[in-house]
């Protein structure tokens, strides 16, 4: 790459091919790392464009790699918008470098990216983004209300109920003065059980 010049020829960047972009920034003579130094593709017929930060070392050397990627239901690339590899196939590339301070920025067209898929697989696929919006109408069906039992039954288990009581009450008084003698002759002679002797 020459300053402020793009290379002639567009680079080709294919299904199984790697672009490998190596630099140094210099402040004058002087090697210096940049405050931001990354790539910036644009697509011509939309204006669409996106950024690749490079890593820049404290010696100003600078790295980025970009590989276009094959799956087995479609090509893809994980950094690369859909749009680039549907739209045209030749992208332009412009190195922006900048830093704080009084150093002057630097932008200018680095050379051109032709993508070219592999003709074998399928295209790139969008998927329907999710759209929020009125939906179709739900119409709920309740279950009925719950039924009381017939009056009949309801009248025969309180009959039942009723009729166990008296027996429950007599069961209970006769074994009364059975357990009287016993629980007043324990009290007597151990005290009350809350008591401490």
């Amino acid at each position: 790459l020459v300053e402020s010049k793009a290379l002639p020829e567009p680079i080709v960047l294919g299904a199984a091919d790697t672009l490998k972009l190596l630099l140094t920034t210099t402040e004058g003579k002087k090697a210096r790392r940049p405050h931001q130094a990354f790539l910036l593709l644009r697509e011509p017929k939309s204006n669409l464009d996106t950024s690749f930060p490079l890593s820049v070392k404290e010696s100003g050397k600078g790295k980025l790699e970009l590989m276009l990627a094959k799956s087995r239901d479609r090509q893809s690339h994980k950094d690369l918008p859909i749009q680039f590899l549907t739209g045209s196939k030749i992208l332009s590339a412009s190195l922006v470098i900048a830093s704080f301070g009084t150093s002057t920025p630097y932008r200018s067209p680095a050379f051109d990216l032709k993508i070219e898929l592999d003709p074998s697989a399928p295209p790139p696929s969008v998927e329907k983004p999710l759209r929020y919006g009125r939906l179709p109408e739900i119409h709920h069906t309740f279950k009925a209300d719950p039924k009381s039992p017939p009056k009949i039954i309801s009248l025969i288990f309180t009959a039942a109920v009723l009729a166990a009581l008296p027996a429950l009450f007599f069961g209970v008084s006769a074994q009364v003065p059975a357990l009287t003698p016993s629980l007043l002759t324990r009290f007597s002679t151990s005290g009350y059980p809350w008591e401490q002797t």
